[in-house]
């Protein structure tokens, strides 16, 4: 087994400094793979220490301090090795989720031109293949309330030697009723020298492992079920080199499914309520599934949002986004258009966000990255992105801004009771197909105050064609975060106060753009009022 050559110099430094003492670096089975010194590894004293896929032997006569001294420096050499093999791993795991962003952002645009329901689903199955590594992947139309589901695509170019069959019609059991059920991923293993279900049946195809995810559109009492997209096996799944073991479908994978059986259900959804006439209905359902389910609880911070559409789709979006090292990244951005191409690109936009988001720890590492993979379908589409995010941990008293065209960020200070006008530096997402975005440290302190907006609030104009102004919105902002004599205003109250004077300013009548608006304030206490 090769050792870094940092950890060879190491060892091979021990029987310079040390004489008579030797060391042997032995493989997973017991085999010397190298040595460094004279002596024995069987000479009277022996100091033993684990590798990862090994054992460092060393050998000599050893005094006792030497014996330590040794077994000191030893144990370095290991946990160095160990944590490059987890380096090595995190690269490797961090290389395949770009590979699966990439080609979920590749795919969404050719599922939005597919022909019939068939060839979407064919599109959408081929690339959850690639993206996952199976062996085989089927695309099943149906619900769940039916007796009988449709295979309409089985993609088993993964699967190694003869194919089993599966009957095209199939009865609504069993491990299928589950996943057409479910709200997440579903997954099973293979009993040791079994098999799931009836032959015939999609599980009964699974030699280790079925994983499946429902596809639809919609939430709650309201959710349509259209099909489900089931993963059967690893492709190439035998592993010598780990010892001939079997790879399994994990937590990657799932994560794949479920991002897959998300696009194909936004799309094939569209479509299929787009055909009924049904088109404002689906658009707020889109709406729904990509804005955050309930409030952000993040301790030292009280947090409000609100989102109201101007038409049948909107382009605007908000998002409460985990980043790799815990902290919160607050979004908001806005599609040009007011169509269901805008919010089926912003329901690209947050999917890929969300990935990048998992494998970075700096906002403006995700702005970058996100331009880049987003540019091409943008371009395509004559769409352009604007966004801003905030990011913030527990009890922080500094926020990390980043912005890609958008809006000033406003933030109050409790301090002066003025507002700071931060300005965006940096380009729309679109643009350029290689922005490279950078963020901003800004203090924050007890009851100072953060809004972020997109310009339907700003751009909002009253009856006699005057707009609202980020002027106006700052003072209004300014005397609606000012302390009370009950002390300052909670997040949700300012958020109110803003949409309500939008409201009067409009004289009651809707807008004609979107308007999206988060308000951030920190606190001295642990939880948000």
């Amino acid at each position: 087994m090769p050792l870094h050559p940092v950890s060879n110099e190491l060892l091979r430094a021990i029987p310079a400094v040390l004489e008579g003492v030797s060391v042997h670096v032995l493989d997973r089975h017991g085999a010397r793979s190298d040595s460094f010194g004279a002596a024995g590894a069987g000479a009277l004293d022996q100091v033993r220490v684990a590798l990862p896929d090994g054992e460092l032997v060393a050998g000599g006569a050893l005094e006792a301090a030497t014996h330590d001294l040794v077994e000191s420096l030893l144990r370095t050499v290991a946990d160095r090795e160990r944590l490059e093999s987890d380096m090595e791993s995190m690269n490797g795991s961090a290389m395949r989720l770009l590979e699966q962003v990439s080609m979920m952002g590749e795919t969404l645009p050719k599922l939005s031109i597919g022909g019939d329901e068939a060839e979407v689903a064919a599109l959408g199955v081929r690339a959850c293949q690639l993206a996952a590594g199976a062996a085989r992947v089927l695309f099943v139309s149906g619900d769940p309330k039916k007796g009988y589901c449709e295979v309409l695509v089985d993609d088993a170019s993964g699967c190694e030697g003869e194919l089993a069959e599966v009957d095209p019609m199939q009865v609504v059991d069993g491990v299928l009723q589950e996943i057409l059920a479910a709200d997440g991923v579903v997954l099973h293993s293979v009993p040791e020298g079994g098999r799931l279900g009836e032959p015939g049946s999609i599980e009964h195809l699974a030699a280790r492992q079925v994983l499946g995810a429902p596809v639809g559109y919609g939430s709650g009492d309201k959710r349509v079920t259209l099909g489900a997209l089931v993963l059967i096996d690893r492709a190439s799944a035998y592993d010598e080199d780990r010892g001939g073991v079997y790879t399994e479908l994990g937590s990657e994978e799932a994560q794949v499914a479920e991002s897959f059986a998300a696009m194909l259900g936004a799309v094939l959804g569209a479509r299929e309520v787009a055909a009924m006439g049904k088109e404002l209905s689906m658009a707020q359902t889109i709406q729904q599934q990509i804005l955050p389910d309930g409030t952000l609880a993040l301790r030292g911070f009280d947090v409000a949002a609100g989102y109201f559409a101007c038409g049948a789709v909107g382009g605007d979006y908000f998002d409460y986004v985990p980043l790799a090292d815990g902290r919160t990244m607050v979004v908001v951005a806005d599609v040009s258009g007011h169509n269901l191409a805008s919010g089926l690109v912003m329901v690209g936009a947050r999917a890929m966000l969300r990935t990048l988001a998992t494998i970075n720890s700096a906002p403006e590492q995700v702005f970058t990255q996100l331009a880049g993979r987003m540019h091409d379908d943008l371009t395509r589409t004559e769409r352009f992105l604007t966004a801003a995010a905030v990011t913030m941990g527990p009890d922080e008293r500094a926020l990390d801004y980043v912005s890609a065209g958008h809006n000033d960020l406003m933030i109050y200070r409790a301090a002066t009771g003025e507002v700071d006008r931060i300005e965006s530096e940096d380009v729309i997402l679109g643009f350029m197909p290689d922005s490279r975005y950078v963020s901003r440290r800004l203090p924050i302190a007890p009851g100072d105050c953060v809004l972020l907006y997109t310009d339907g609030i700003s751009e909002a104009v009253d009856q006699d064609d005057e707009m609202f102004g980020e002027d106006r919105l700052a003072s209004l902002f300014a005397q609606l975060a000012a302390d009370e004599a009950a002390g300052p205003a909670s997040a949700k109250a300012i958020l109110d106060g803003v949409v309500a004077e939008l409201d009067r300013f409009r004289g009651g009548q809707v807008g004609a753009d979107d308007v999206t608006a988060v308000v951030i304030r920190c606190t001295d206490e642990g939880a948000p009022r």
